[in-house]
Parts: structure tokens; C-alpha cells; sequence
């Protein structure tokens, strides 16, 4: 049973008070707290946010089942943020999972033991709704206007492409290209042989080119916008940030020439070398080759001259909609101020 005030109940008393509520995004690399403020206004503010790579996704292969010291993790971070949002003084909470749980031959089983665990309801995201979410994250977000835009959210496992106008979405898709799932599949080497690095890069572009979507962005002069991990980490280590600052992250341009740059960069330093890197979490380290291979190929298909990194992403699309279903319509534009 879902415990009063973690899911839809009624708000608790107190005209004037702002509304605190949280989100637990439950990736197939880290899992993800967000907890904001909204006041009697509608403006949000964040009052909280949490990191843990748990690499729930690590060694899946589709329809298979999750490792058992990944789950372990992902529930231990999970019962943990959920505690840390209700110091807070959360009055509403929710969570969702991606493409680890929703392709896992157990992942139902692991959201309902979330679930009962953290006391707050777990949903398992299709691949088209979380790019719908990762598209209205930006859209509220960046505040685009009615050209062509295509938001590219790249994960752990896929990576989802959404191409709309304004707020509208015109077609959403979930790839198989993940940095997790890449990076284990092709990238052994430390750092990746030049032989792994042309295969991955292969697989990628035959993976895009197999998708509509890209050619499409391309013909419409679609705005490359860029959100998740990758995208935020690249944002940062091209900023030069020793610690991760959202609001400088956010709206940031990375041009192809620099993101160019940044895979040539990356792809010759070892992990502990990449790790060491000043604002980049070590968990992304990891993966950040491949994901950024993914970016850059997907910069190159839609002929894109730019990138426009996001630090909104599916969490604040998703808190922002089931806040929106409370009766509580929330301003996510200015969540640092």
C-alpha cells in the first residue's frame, strides 16, 4: 500500500505552504533523485538532488534476467533516496524505471519490490514515453521555439529520439544504443583499441540509418538538443566545471568541432584517467566513450553544426506531469534561482 502523501492522496492541510514533492528515476546506470519546492505561485525550485550508479543494466541481455548485486544496489539506493526525500518533508513522491526493468525477464517483479520497499509507486516507462518525457523536458525547460527540434536522451541501455515543433511532438523512438550496454558489448580495451572504436562506430550509424528519425531531423534543419548523463557530463568537462553546476550546464552549445574534440579526447585516456577528470562522476567515466561516440553519430546524421545540452531531462518531465495530476501546475524554468 502506498503510504498517504507518496502517491496521489489528497495534499495535506496548510493553505500557503509550498508543495515538496520528489521523483526517483531508476536507470539502467544510475539512479536519479530530484526533489523540488513549488509555491503557491507555481514556481519550482530544487531543494534536493542525488547521484548513485548502481549499473542496474550491467550484463543484461534482452529478456534476461538483472544481475543480483546490481538489483542489491538499485533497491539500496532507492529505500535511501526515498528516506532522504521525506527528511525533506516530501508531500508527494513518485518513481519510474527504464529500459533495464522494462527488458528484464524479472524487471516487474523488481519495480513491485521497490515498490514495497520504498513505500512509493514504481511505473515502468515504454521506450516512446520516455522520449516524449525527455522532449517535454526540453521544450518546458530550454522554452524552444516552433522550428524543428529533435532532443536525443541518451541512457544506459537505448537512447531515445524525439522530433517535434514547440511542444508538439511529431514521432518519438527508442534505440538500442545505450553507453552501458555499448561500452560492455564493444569497448574491452583501456583505453579502446582503434579496431573496438571502429566497430562500435559502425554499429552505430547502421543502427541510426536504420531509423528514420535522424534523416528526417536533417531535412527539417531539425535543433540538435542533447539530454542525460552524457550530455550534462560533456556539457561540463567543455565548461571546465570542478563540480557540476546545473545552471551553468544547462543551455549550454557544444559545437561539432568540440564534441569532435571530446570523443578524440576521451577515447585516448585510460578510465582511471577519465575518472580524475574535475566535475565528471566516476560512474560516467566509464561509459562516457560510448555515449559520446553516440552523440557525436548522431550530430553527423543530422548534419547538426550544434548541440544544445539540457540538464532538464525524463525526471523533470515526469515530476512535473504527475504534479500537474495533484492540481499542482509547476514552473520548472528557473529550479536554481
Amino acid at each position: 500500500m502506498t503510504p498517504p502523501g507518496a502517491g496521489g492522496g489528497p495534499a495535506p492541510p496548510g493553505a500557503g505552504l509550498p508543495t515538496v514533492a520528489a521523483v526517483i528515476d531508476v536507470g539502467s546506470n544510475s539512479v536519479l533523485l530530484l526533489t523540488v519546492a513549488v509555491d503557491g505561485t507555481g514556481r519550482a525550485r530544487t531543494i534536493d538532488e542525488a547521484l548513485a550508479t548502481t549499473r542496474l543494466g550491467a550484463g543484461l541481455a534482452r529478456g534476461g534476467r538483472l544481475d543480483a548485486a546490481a538489483r542489491a544496489r538499485t533497491h539500496e539506493a532507492v529505500v535511501a533516496f526515498a528516506a532522504r526525500a521525506r527528511a525533506e518533508g516530501v508531500t508527494r513522491m513518485w518513481a519510474f524505471g527504464t529500459a533495464a526493468i522494462r527488458e528484464a525477464a524479472d524487471g516487474a517483479a523488481f519495480a513491485r519490490d521497490l515498490e514495497a520497499a520504498a513505500g512509493i509507486p514504481v511505473e515502468v516507462l515504454p521506450g516512446e514515453s520516455e522520449a516524449r518525457l525527455a522532449y517535454a523536458a526540453v521544450a518546458h525547460g530550454l522554452g524552444i521555439d516552433d522550428g524543428a527540434t529533435l532532443v536525443a536522451d541518451v541512457g544506459g541501455r537505448t537512447t531515445e529520439l524525439t522530433l517535434g515543433r514547440g511542444e508538439r511532438v511529431a514521432v518519438a523512438e527508442s534505440l538500442p544504443l545505450g553507453a552501458l550496454a555499448l561500452t560492455e558489448a564493444s569497448l574491452r580495451g583501456d583505453p579502446p583499441a582503434p579496431a573496438e572504436v571502429r566497430r562500435l562506430i559502425d554499429g552505430v550509424d547502421s543502427a541510426l540509418a536504420a531509423s528514420a528519425l535522424p534523416r528526417r531531423g536533417a531535412a527539417e534543419g531539425a535543433r540538435l538538443v542533447a539530454s542525460g548523463g552524457t550530455a550534462t557530463a560533456l556539457a561540463a568537462i567543455d565548461l571546465g566545471l570542478r563540480a557540476y553546476d546545473g545552471r551553468r550546464v544547462h543551455g549550454h552549445v557544444l559545437t561539432r568541432g568540440a564534441l569532435e574534440g571530446l570523443v578524440a579526447r576521451l577515447l585516448a585516456l585510460s578510465a582511471a584517467a577519465r575518472s580524475s577528470l574535475a566535475g565528471l562522476d566516476a560512474g560516467r567515466a566509464a561509459i562516457l566513450p560510448a555515449g559520446t561516440i553516440v552523440l557525436g553519430r548522431i550530430a553527423a546524421a543530422t548534419d547538426a553544426a550544434t548541440v544544445t545540452v539540457s540538464d532538464h531531462g525524463v525526471r523533470h518531465a515526469y515530476l512535473r506531469a504527475h504534479l500537474a495530476k495533484t492540481g499542482t501546475v509547476a514552473r520548472f524554468t528557473a529550479l536554481w534561482a
